[in-house]
């Protein structure tokens, strides 16, 4: 009896610490828990769109009149513009997959259509606007998440481009022979082709790398160089306005449904994009 008196207090005293471990075990468990962001982030961005070559040739025969035919098309530039991206993505250790929208602003095209008689002056012009649907990929070099470290990455994508291309106009204003079928109106006025407009799917894919630079616990900038190739582009099958100006002087117009025309796209851009993680 004497043995087991003694050995209560004892025993009272391992079982009151046991329960203060129990006890404490769960904030020691959340304590060493990790505190960073989850795996799902958000990123709106902007890109500049460098300029582009564009080549516009006779697209799908549709049964009406060919625009161009043999050896004759309108090569130009897409001049440079913006284009805005909103994209939601999910992170697999190295790697993380997106999903992006991209919308471009108004590009301007100028260009020089090649017809014979219509002189080595024949400008162009056009407005382009786009939008953009990606399923990306993008794979992390070194450590994710060290503080303060700069990360490259490199990435990839594939889906579709839906364009609209409007105010085509090609102009002749100094025809190989100032008197026939090209010349001018009594006032000087240009003789001139405007096409139909064009709206339609292609399908695009992309290449980047670029770098990220974490700005905090939860927030990060990427800087980035893009490849896109968009898919075609071009006009729809449609009436074309063709205005000349007669011997007398007045002015005639004629209302002609061609094919379409198609040129392939193919863009440069930077791009800057603030990636927020939840």
């Amino acid at each position: 009896m004497t043995h087991i008196d003694n050995c209560r207090p004892a025993a009272v005293t391992g079982l009151l610490l046991g329960l203060g471990c129990l006890a404490a075990a769960p904030s020691a468990i959340r304590a060493q828990a990790p505190t960073g962001p989850g795996p799902g982030y958000l990123s709106v961005g902007v890109a500049a769109v460098l300029p582009a070559d564009v080549r516009f040739v006779d697209g799908d025969d549709a049964g009406e009149a060919a625009l161009y035919g043999d050896d004759q098309s309108d090569s130009g530039t897409l001049a440079a513009g913006l284009e805005y991206r909103l994209a939601a993505g999910y992170r697999f250790g190295a790697f993380r997959a997106e999903v992006e929208l991209g919308v471009t602003g108004r590009f301007a095209y100028e260009g020089q259509s090649n017809y014979a008689g219509g002189g080595p002056v024949q400008p162009t012009e056009a407005r382009m606007t786009a939008r953009r649907l990606l399923l990306s990929g993008f794979y992390e070099f070194g450590a994710p998440g060290a503080p303060g470290a700069l990360q490259p990455w490199v990435g990839a994508g594939l889906g579709a481009n839906r364009y609209h291309l409007t105010d085509y106009i090609q102009r002749f204003p100094n025809p190989d022979d100032p008197s026939g079928r090209l010349r001018r109106g009594p006032d000087g006025e240009v003789p001139y082709t405007s096409l139909p407009p064009g709206t339609g799917y292609g399908f695009a894919w992309v290449l980047a790398a670029g770098l990220t630079v974490p700005l905090g616990a939860d927030m990060q900038l990427d800087f980035a160089y893009r490849y896109t190739d968009a898919g075609r582009i071009g006009t729809s099958v449609g009436e074309a306005e063709v205005v000349r100006y007669n011997e007398d002087g007045n002015r005639g117009l004629r209302r002609i449904i061609i094919n379409s025309t198609a040129a392939d796209l193919r863009l440069h851009s930077l791009t800057a994009t603030l990636r927020w993680l939840p």
